[in-house]
């Protein structure tokens, strides 16, 4: 039992790593990109496309967990080959990119930042396939919550670190930083065994993805769709309100960034434990209306104390509907297709999102942000059907 009780958090830790490290690249990304790159004098519109292009890799995600699925890398297998060869990538892309000034030769550090997305979404892809295939469905909740925990822990601290870092030095650290972080989950990986897929009921089958033409997934999809709208809707727009609103300071604004991000390892942790206790319908309906109360609260706020007050409070609904969500699609997927069903999933919620961005964010200039904030919190009405008619043709073990 000791034997087993160690090899099952070797692997927590090895998934926990791997989305530490993915926080620490995208607290580059979306916090410090741009900022970096104006600083050098390069044109919005060139930041624009880079911003842009940087995506592809995420919208691949699909096609790289069917290749996951599918094919044993260099016949080592499907999972472990491919992690470590995104985590060897994504090191010498960033170690390389410390020593490119974009200013003088843009577009080498364009290749060599795409070089580190694709290598982050290589990883994560077929971390959720290897996470699905080896913990047993009464621990899809505590996996999710480490994994999401770890990933909010990895953008945290390492915006602390990337601000502080940018005063005193330059951007290069930051780079050299990620890089080596990047040789830590690699370590672990190598002493890690790849997910048995000899097994018969773990053979990829093609057939596996008519699981999309069943009710049960074209309900789910409707939620992973309207989810999304709601939880990122109100997140992406909290910020934008303090600062267009409110007239809140980049001080304030980080404060908000922390205190959020705070909320979100407890209630990503909260949330898996009691998904794993209590099941899954009682937890997902909970959820959701600490989402809607949340949601509620931000649209009576009317200064930046308030909205800082209440921080840790959203940080904590938002983490805690993801760890929801990604559970009941670890639970949905079929193992034959892991990597891949789990990527469909998450490109849904990522469509619900880019619609609440672009609607949400044009509507706060015709009706205001307390009214958005209002409207999004409703939009749970809908999940709690679209939840409903999922768990009455669909019986998840917990």
């Amino acid at each position: 039992m000791k034997n087993n009780s160690f090899k099952t958090w070797y692997y927590y830790s090895l998934f926990g790593l791997l989305y530490f490290v993915q926080g620490a690249a995208l607290a580059y990304i979306n916090n410090f990109q741009k900022p970096y790159l104006d600083s050098l004098s390069i044109d919005a519109g060139r930041i624009g496309l880079l911003t842009s292009i940087l995506l592809l890799p995420f919208i691949l995600k699909i096609l790289i967990g069917m290749l996951s699925d599918k094919v044993s890398l260099f016949r080592l297998g499907h999972r472990k080959p491919y992690i470590m060869t995104g985590l060897i990538l994504g090191a010498v892309a960033f170690l390389m990119a410390s020593r490119v000034l974009p200013d003088r030769n843009f577009l080498l550090f364009s290749v060599l930042i795409l070089m580190a997305s694709f290598s982050v979404a290589l990883f994560d892809t077929c971390t959720d396939g290897f996470a699905i295939e080896i913990t047993p469905e009464k621990n899809y909740g505590r996996v999710q919550s480490i994994m999401i925990s770890g990933k909010a822990v990895g953008f945290i601290i390492l915006s602390l670190i990337f601000g502080y870092l940018v005063q005193r030095s330059s951007y290069s650290a930051i780079f050299i930083i990620i890089g080596l972080l990047m040789m830590i989950p690699l370590v672990f990986a190598l002493f890690a065994s790849d997910p048995e897929k000899i097994r018969a009921e773990n053979q990829f089958e093609w057939k596996a993805f008519s699981l999309i033409l069943k009710p049960v997934f074209l309900v789910f999809a409707l939620y992973a769709i309207f989810y999304s709208i709601v939880s990122f809707g109100v997140d992406g727009l909290i910020t934008y309100y303090m600062s267009n609103d409110l007239m809140a300071q980049e001080k304030a604004i980080g404060q908000y960034g922390a205190l959020r991000g705070i909320g979100a390892v407890l209630g990503a942790i909260v949330g898996g434990v009691s998904l794993d206790r209590l099941g899954y319908k009682r937890i997902a309906y909970t959820a959701i209306f600490v989402v809607s109360t949340t949601a509620c609260i931000m649209g009576i706020t009317s200064s930046v104390t308030m909205v800082l007050s209440f921080a840790v409070l959203w940080g904590f609904a938002w983490g805690s509907q993801e760890a929801v969500f990604f559970s009941l699609a670890m639970s949905l997927t079929d193992v034959r297709i892991a990597a891949s069903m789990f990527a469909i999933m998450v490109a849904l919620s990522n469509l619900g999102t880019a619609i609440t961005n672009g609607v949400g964010t044009a509507l706060t200039a015709k009706i205001g942000f307390h009214a958005i904030f209002f409207i999004l919190a409703g939009f749970n009405l809908i999940n709690i059907i679209l939840l409903y008619l999922c768990f009455r043709i669909w019986k998840p073990a917990r």
